[in-house]
């Protein structure tokens, strides 16, 4: 009997048009607890290294953990698992909606998909039942569309499609899969993997159960959790949704602008989260089981951006098509943020791109030659909302952009190279770690997807937050340093505050219920509760402390085996110099190789290659993975 998982992964070969069901073995998905820790797992022992991730022989891993799908408040969750096409580097794509959910509810925990079909196909999953089904007539279809046409085709409209646009198709890099029309599994470029395996969605649905093995124990653990979160301390998350950092971050001097020129734009308030709710929001939107409800749908009635209604847009998008673009008028960022979305675009790397095409149209580095004749000028919405259409079709200009920052640099030259602000190929999201948080400067460092402020968690709760997570009793030192102290202890803590944001990763869960303290947040100790009364496994918090870890580990040594190491644990020079102007003026980081040191020697790894030591991997059962 098994208790919070479906216990069963599908493998789906595109190329033979097989698939094959397999029960999941108890104590080993006990190790990793599931989700992107398995993941992580299969992936490495599955996949060798060196593949081309765009080939048929790479790997997809859909997955989701003991969560997902329960009453467990974040359990909306699912993770895409990949090599991304975008970096070389592991890469993990989360999103929200319906989708996880019914994949579990479908019967399945994993999906695993290889291969690629001889024309477009989807993968259609319900109650157990699999088909690959014909989808040419879909491909060249926008997200509503493709979404529209597959709920009239199989004559159910519970379906959740997650599936890619023309930017997948046309194999843009940073090419994303959508869900339930609005939810991006957004960074890396699994929509170009998609678009490379000819396979245009995977639609799922389920009507079976989840098994609880102590449900009284459950619901207690469950309403204590939602107890706590009447607490929660970033009360913004649940008023405006993420769109509320935009006010708050300006005044702070930590708001990207200008491709990370400065942190500070003096025309915030006009897209701002509370300049959005007040004109163009229609209605808030929850995942699946949330009592937070994040999202919003927002539309503009007339004028030249009119648009209809879309959910978004997220903190992340109006920063980096608003002020890292240098635009002020709010209509064109929901313009942006809804092609995104229609076309199956990671917004973050969208406006990243057209940032720092701008910046190198200032320095003269693209001239109107490059750019069909287009003055790429800062605060022209009309300008960025144009180079989304191109980057997504990959017409004229839009080609070279959808390469994104890294290649892009590398074709204009050293000059170009020294304003591309990307870690390992992934472009910068909207948080600036000069200003906000030095442990988030290590983050950025060496997360294994790239520059990311979310997998496995956000580094500034220690130190911007002042919030332990419950990770205290683990060594989590305590209290926070100043946000500009740039001592060892800041890559100590970075060892903590990503395991604890791991635990989310390897459970399914919503990474934002665990930003708090006890009695304001989901802690490590009472996702042992949950999940110990959802499996009957009396799982401890040190028991998911080391589940993280192993996971996190096997993530290193995936990128260690496509040759990643401490040289490329670094980040981009402007952020070695100092702001210039606004709140925050001065901020710059100068000793991240001493809070790498100590990062590394937290972990167990070699300071001089940045790579698990051998010890530390035996010591985590990683014994594979040694060599």
């Amino acid at each position: 009997m098994w208790y919070g998982f479906a216990g069963k992964l599908l493998r789906v070969n595109l190329t033979s048009g097989e698939f094959k069901v397999e029960e999941l073995d108890k104590n080993e998905l006990r190790k990793y607890m599931g989700c992107v820790g398995y993941a992580a797992r299969l992936l490495y022992q599955e996949m060798p290294g060196g593949i081309d991730p765009l080939a048929p022989e790479a790997k997809v891993v859909l997955a989701t953990g003991a969560v997902t799908g329960t009453l467990c408040p974040s359990g909306g969750s699912y993770e895409v698992c990949y090599k991304s096409p975008l970096t070389g580097t592991w890469n993990q794509a989360r999103s929200g909606g319906a989708f996880g959910p019914k994949l579990k509810y479908a019967g399945f925990d994993f999906v695993v998909i290889e291969g690629k079909a001889e024309e477009p196909v989807y993968v259609y999953i319900h109650d157990g039942g699999v088909e690959i089904k014909p989808a040419k007539h879909l491909w060249g279809l926008n997200v509503e569309e493709t979404t529209d046409a597959l709920i009239r085709e199989l004559d159910d409209p519970e379906i959740s499609v997650a599936t890619i646009g023309q930017a997948g198709e046309n194999g843009v890099l940073y090419a994303a899969l959508m869900n339930d029309r609005g939810r991006a599994a957004g960074r890396g470029g699994i929509g170009a993997v998609f678009g490379s395996k000819n396979l245009k969605a995977v639609v799922m649905n389920g009507r079976g159960g989840i098994k609880v093995a102590r449900p009284k124990e459950f619901a207690e653990a469950v309403e204590k959790a939602e107890q706590w979160l009447k607490n929660y301390p970033f009360g913004s998350i649940p008023s405006l949704g993420t769109i509320g950092l935009v006010s708050l971050n300006n005044s702070l001097g930590i708001l990207p602008t200008k491709n990370f020129q400065t942190a500070h734009f003096d025309k915030a308030d006009q897209v701002s989260g509370e300049a959005i709710n007040r004109k163009y929001q229609i209605k808030r939107r929850a995942c699946y089981g949330c009592s937070f409800a994040c999202g919003r749908y927002t539309s503009v009635n007339s004028g030249k951006f009119a648009t209809p209604p879309m959910e978004g847009p997220e903190y992340e998008t109006v920063d980096m098509f608003g002020p890292n673009c240098g635009v002020a008028d709010v209509e064109a960022i929901i313009r942006c943020n809804y092609l995104c979305n229609i076309y199956g675009l990671d917004s973050v790397s969208t406006g990243m791109s057209i940032a720092f095409a701008m910046e190198c149209y200032e320095k003269g580095l693209l001239t109107d030659r490059d750019t069909e004749g287009i003055p790429l000028r800062w605060g022209d919405g009309e300008v960025v909302v144009k180079l989304v259409e191109k980057i997504a079709h990959r017409e004229g200009i839009g080609a070279l952009l959808a390469q994104g920052v890294k290649r892009m640099a590398e074709q204009l030259g050293p000059a170009a190279e020294e304003v591309a602000h990307h870690v390992k190929g992934l472009e910068l999201p909207a948080h600036e770690p000069r200003s906000e948080s030095k442990v988030l400067a290590v983050q950025y460092a060496v997360s294994p997807r790239g520059a990311c402020h979310m997998h496995p968690n956000w580094a500034s709760t220690w130190d911007f937050g002042q919030l332990d997570g419950g990770m205290k009793e683990f060594g989590l030192p305590w209290p926070p340093a100043g946000i500009q102290d740039e001592s060892p202890q800041k890559g100590i803590v970075y060892r903590y505050v990503a395991l604890q944001g791991e635990i989310s990763e390897i459970l399914g869960a919503c990474i934002f219920y665990s930003w708090g303290t006890e009695g304001s947040c989901i802690t490590p100790q009472l996702y042992a509760e949950i999940v110990s009364a959802l499996t009957g496994w009396d799982v401890t918090a040190a028991e998911l402390v080391t589940a993280a870890e192993r996971s996190w580990n096997l993530k290193r040594c995936f990128n260690a085996r496509e040759g990643f190491t401490r040289k490329d644990d670094k980040l981009p020079g402007r952020f070695t110099q100092a702001i210039p102007d606004g709140p925050s003026a001065g901020a710059r980081v100068e000793n991240l190789d001493a809070m790498l040191d100590a990062y590394y020697e937290a972990m167990g790894w070699d300071r001089q290659t940045g790579l698990p030591a051998p010890e530390k991997l035996r010591e985590l059962g990683l014994d594979f993975a040694i060599n």
